[in-house]
């Protein structure tokens, strides 16, 4: 077993033994997990833990019935970590560990690391950002009980879509998640295959969630695989202001200018009017699809 000290993060379990958590560590009673809980009150695929960046470790359960616990507490979406934090599943406990920045010297005084050097590059990229609608309201309507399970599923159903179709989730959100595909000769038509795939959930599922789609530049560097990648730049923020302006006009679909004429020919689209996205210069063409 790696030692703890080798590692930015890892989860200790019950028996003292430590699981290195990279990327999307994935726990459940399935011996395809990273982290195998022989336990029967554990789903197969239960919960995973997504490392974002560098210094970003969130829990998502995946729609378990028994649920997963944070600090004593039932997880409804997707939470950060912090070090020393407790998971429970079923009767199985891990603790959360991560190495901590600061350290102090043997004189006392406090150093903090040098960051690491990491490979930045600008890279063409289709970007994809879904959001549950009205989840304030969703949490009144459902009960208690109920509502982990929904919004688990969601996201365990989502998050296939996307990573069958070549795509992978760069962040969770809460009530959200943001995805990307690096543009490639293949990517159009599997992006294309997930977009349908997604809208398809949107007509039959709760709950109810937007999609915004866009293309451009995105500066990105610091992970070693697809998916833990810091993804940052002028149209990564883009996207976001269009999510807020999906949301204002009502549009439970809406793609950029940009985005809309490389998706021409496999995802038809309508005009939705020029509207201005705060934070930036003018006003854009936008369109439902």
């Amino acid at each position: 077993m790696t030692s703890p000290h080798d590692t930015s993060a890892w989860l200790e379990r019950q028996d003292g033994t430590t699981v290195t958590v990279q990327g999307a560590c994935s726990i459940g009673r399935a011996e395809t997990n990273q982290v195998v809980l022989a336990d029967g009150k554990a789903s197969r695929k239960h919960a995973v833990i997504h490392r974002q960046g560098e210094s970003e470790y969130w829990l998502v359960d995946l729609g378990s019935s028994n649920g997963t616990y944070l600090n004593g507490r039932r997880v409804p979406q997707p939470v950060a970590l912090s070090d020393g934090a407790t998971i429970q599943i079923g009767n199985s406990v891990l603790r959360f560990r991560r190495a901590s920045t600061p350290s102090e010297d043997g004189a006392g005084h406090i150093t903090i690391s040098q960051p690491t050097l990491v490979d930045i590059r600008t890279v063409p990229c289709w970007l994809l950002l879904a959001d549950i609608a009205d989840s304030t309201g969703l949490s009144n309507r459902v009960p208690a009980e109920q509502l982990p399970i929904i919004v688990g599923r969601w996201f365990a159903e989502t998050k296939q879509v996307v990573e069958a179709n070549g795509g992978a989730i760069n962040k969770y959100l809460g009530d959200g998640f943001f995805a990307y595909w690096p543009s490639t000769a293949s990517t159009i038509p599997r992006l294309a295959v997930a977009i349908r795939g997604l809208k398809e959930m949107q007509s039959v599922a709760t709950p109810r969630f937007r999609l915004v789609v866009h293309h451009g530049q995105v500066l990105m560097g610091g992970g070693p695989s697809l998916g833990e990648e810091s993804l940052s730049g002028s149209d990564v923020n883009f996207i976001f202001r269009m999510e807020k302006l999906a949301g204002s006009l009502q549009h439970a679909c809406l793609m950029s200018e940009a985005a809309a004429t490389g998706l021409a020919e496999h995802v038809p689209a309508t005009p939705a009017g020029t509207h201005p996205l705060s934070g930036f210069p003018g006003s854009y063409p936008f369109l439902s699809f």
